[in-house]
């Protein structure tokens, strides 16, 4: 009755903020960074020339591409492994009705609020070889903190446990909402059957759960496949290129040695991992929803 034009707008208002702002940062850049990886720039006049797939020819010839690309897949796969098991683990805790929930969610969300580059400096600091607190607690054992970032064997490990520490509350939350969407009744049910623990969130929980899963793993792997504020500050991609993801060495291309169609062309593999991802998501969602079926 109070349906006015006026008011049937404002939903698109609503939105029209958040929609300019991907058209700009998100929509826009794509074509014109896919423009810029079939270019090259001459080097007297600075223009553009067109050169087709020459800049990513050059890109496989290249060494320190592939080493980029396999720190990325090792970091990826070990860091979403790594936070999809506590994630779980500590949504099964939260979601077991323990006292004082509401204050385990502020504290676990704490570092998942900070910012990548804060984040980074303070683990700097705690694991400073000087005068890294870290350097007190592990002392008695024999253990240098400084040594996981100034050793090629260690940084990656570093920067993987700092990863998980700060993108442990995300994936929990996500994975929380899974765990509350499984109806008491059902675990009731199998109980009375005669399942036991494992049994019930086996058989039971987990394929209702299953879905949100498998969100949680899409969105985790393609937020680590870009992530770069972290390592910049936490390792710099160093020691010896140890912790040189591709997001990384995109930054080095661009900013460091101001290559904009070799970076572009960083970007675009960036992109098709992605996509990659995503499919892979969506075969893995279609099989699972067949085998319910």
């Amino acid at each position: 009755m109070f349906h006015t034009k006026k008011t049937s707008k404002l939903p698109y208002f609503l939105v029209a903020p958040v929609m300019i702002l991907l058209l700009l940062f998100s929509y826009l850049p794509f074509p014109y960074t896919l423009y810029l990886s079939v270019n090259e720039t001459k080097p007297i006049t600075g223009e553009l020339q067109f050169v087709g797939i020459k800049n990513f020819k050059r890109l496989f010839r290249n060494k320190d591409f592939w080493e980029s690309l396999g720190n990325t897949g090792y970091y990826v796969i070990v860091t979403t492994i790594l936070v999809i098991v506590l994630g779980v683990i500590v949504a099964l805790i939260l979601n077991s009705k323990i006292k004082g929930t509401s204050v385990y969610m502020s504290i676990l969300f704490v570092p998942w609020i900070v910012s990548d580059v804060v984040a980074g400096f303070c683990w700097k600091w705690l694991l400073n070889p000087d005068f890294g607190l870290l350097n007190a607690l592990f002392e008695p054992f024999g253990i240098r903190a400084s040594n996981l970032l100034m050793k090629p064997q260690y940084a990656m490990l570093s920067l993987i446990m700092v990863t998980v520490w700060k993108q442990l509350a995300y994936s929990t939350i996500l994975l929380l909402a899974g765990l509350q969407n499984v109806s008491n009744d059902l675990i009731e049910a199998s109980k009375l059957d005669g399942c036991n623990g494992w049994q019930s969130f086996w058989r039971i929980t987990f394929p209702i759960f299953s879905p949100i899963l498998l969100v949680t793993v899409l969105l985790d792997m393609i937020n680590f496949i870009s992530q770069s504020g972290l390592a910049l500050v936490l390792t710099g991609g160093g020691p010896l290129r140890s912790t040189t993801t591709l997001a990384l060495y995109l930054y080095d291309e661009a900013f460091d040695n101001f290559k904009l169609t070799n970076a572009s062309t960083i970007s675009m593999m960036m992109a098709l991992l992605n996509i990659v991802v995503v499919c892979l998501y969506f075969y893995t969602n279609k099989k699972s929803r067949e085998k319910v079926d």
